[in-house]
């Protein structure tokens, strides 16, 4: 049978859809036997992670923010951030994230989930992209070495790599490991397929990719509005911005990933030694949502995230059934 690595890509609330595949793939016993993922990506892989899959529909958080009634959007912010604004807003940053308090809003602090997450790990790969900002470097975080033996301690440690992870500035406080700052790894790759590449127990790879979206039309929009909304053209152009740095950086990794294929292929070979790294070729599905926002949370439009979802599973449904 065929075993697949899992690229959850960061994308905000763009990743209630791969939430989607990601349930999808346990519902159809499709193996996935390695997940890179970071920022959103990282909330959406320890949902999975902490899921029982023989007794429950959905992820246990995921399960709570697909209601969508008004009152939920809280337990969005909380259970899927664990987000704590500043008592004085300091202007550097939103929010902070109290480990202990996140650590217990994702259920690391239940016996149950905890098991959970030991028995999944035992058959999966896992691996958090975070950026190292202090030596302007990419790394991967390993989380089934962190969590070789699951306790407190180890998973302290898991939770510094999870929101250094996660950490996208001005949003959130950067996290300090070491001395070194950190934040989320789509900075410099937003799409991390280099360790399912490496893996040799991975056959393909399937990886979510958020760069389809009208970038031409929302400049259109806000360049053309005419009412003095400084306030509210500011938070929007602030947003784009976010968006275009973490997720334009995906076209150059599809295209390495796509000229690692081609090269291998040209070679004749089914892998190859580059820099003390082997790479293996993989087949490589991507799915293409195409605009999707980044934030849904407003009084407004409370179906998005719930939408995404059931865009994921209906496009993953549809690319297997081609495969």
């Amino acid at each position: 049978m065929t075993r697949y690595g899992f690229v959850a890509s960061g994308g905000g609330y763009r990743s209630f859809y791969s939430a989607g595949v990601l349930v999808w793939l346990r519902k159809n016993d499709v193996p996935v036997v390695h997940i890179a993922s970071t920022s959103s990506g990282n909330n959406i892989v320890i949902d999975y992670l902490l899921w029982d899959w023989d007794s429950e529909e959905l992820p246990p958080v995921l399960s709570r923010t697909v209601r969508l009634n008004v009152s939920d959007i809280f337990h969005i912010f909380s259970n899927f951030l664990g987000l704590r604004p500043p008592l004085l807003p300091a202007g550097t940053h939103l929010f902070s994230v109290d480990k202990a308090s996140c650590r217990k809003s994702l259920l690391l602090d239940e016996p149950k989930r905890r098991a959970l997450l030991a028995e999944h790990l035992d058959g999966m790969r896992w691996d958090i992209r975070a950026t190292n900002l202090s030596q302007r470097r990419a790394c991967f975080f390993k989380v089934n070495e962190i969590l070789s033996t699951i306790n407190d301690a180890s998973l302290d440690a898991f939770m510094d790599a999870f929101l250094a992870g996660i950490t996208t500035i001005p949003y959130f406080k950067a996290i300090t490991i070491d001395d070194d700052y950190y934040i989320e790894g789509g900075y410099l790759d937003n799409t991390p397929l280099r360790t399912l590449f490496e893996d040799d127990e991975v056959d393909e790879i399937i990886a979510v990719d958020f760069t389809d979206y009208d970038y031409h039309r929302e400049l259109d929009k806000l360049y053309k509005s005419t009412s003095f909304i400084l306030p509210f053209n500011s938070i929007d152009t602030h947003l784009l911005v976010s968006d275009l740095q973490l997720t334009l950086p995906n076209t150059r990794i599809f295209a390495q990933a796509t000229l690692i294929n081609a090269m291998l292929k040209a070679m004749g070979r089914q892998s190859a030694e580059i820099d003390g790294k082997r790479y293996f070729a993989k087949p490589l599905h991507v799915l293409r949502p195409k605009d999707l926002e980044s934030m849904t949370i407003s009084l407004k439009d409370s179906s998005a995230q719930k939408r995404y979802f059931e865009l994921g599973q209906q496009q993953v449904a549809a690319m297997f059934a081609t495969v």
